[in-house]
């Protein structure tokens, strides 16, 4: 009886201590895999920063007026090359259009014009 008691004790303590090396090796692999996570975490968040960065430099406004100048001839456009609302219509061929037919909606107008005394009114207008 002492004997197949010990037999079976010695074959839970093997179990026991194979089951442990396993526990083991698997937080090892999972400790591996969390570094490498976080590795690529961090370089995916470095590559962030540069594509920022790099769409900062491209919306620069004076470098894309640089570029507009080198790659166009634009000009700012005169008095001349503006038409009215009457212009508009004749030029289109449309007959008896008043300039009401083409101006926004009057809510809209109004709408604009309270955000801007707002702004104004709060400090938040163009600062000179």
């Amino acid at each position: 009886m002492i004997r197949i008691t010990t037999i079976f004790l010695c074959v839970v303590l093997a179990a026991a201590a194979f089951g442990r090396y396993r526990a083991e090796v698997s937080v090892r692999e999972l400790h591996d895999e969390i570094e490498e996570i976080e590795t690529s975490q961090v370089e995916e968040l470095r590559a962030i920063q540069m594509l920022r960065a790099e769409i900062a430099y491209l919306e620069n406004p004076e470098r894309l007026a640089r570029v507009a100048d080198a790659k166009t001839d634009l000009r700012p456009s005169n008095a001349a090359q503006m038409i009215n609302a009457q212009e508009f219509a004749a030029a289109f061929g449309i007959e008896g259009a008043s300039p009401e037919d083409y101006a926004p909606p009057s809510d809209v107008i109004l709408n604009a014009m309270a955000m801007a005394q707002l702004a104004d009114a709060e400090g938040l207008g163009a600062a000179n």
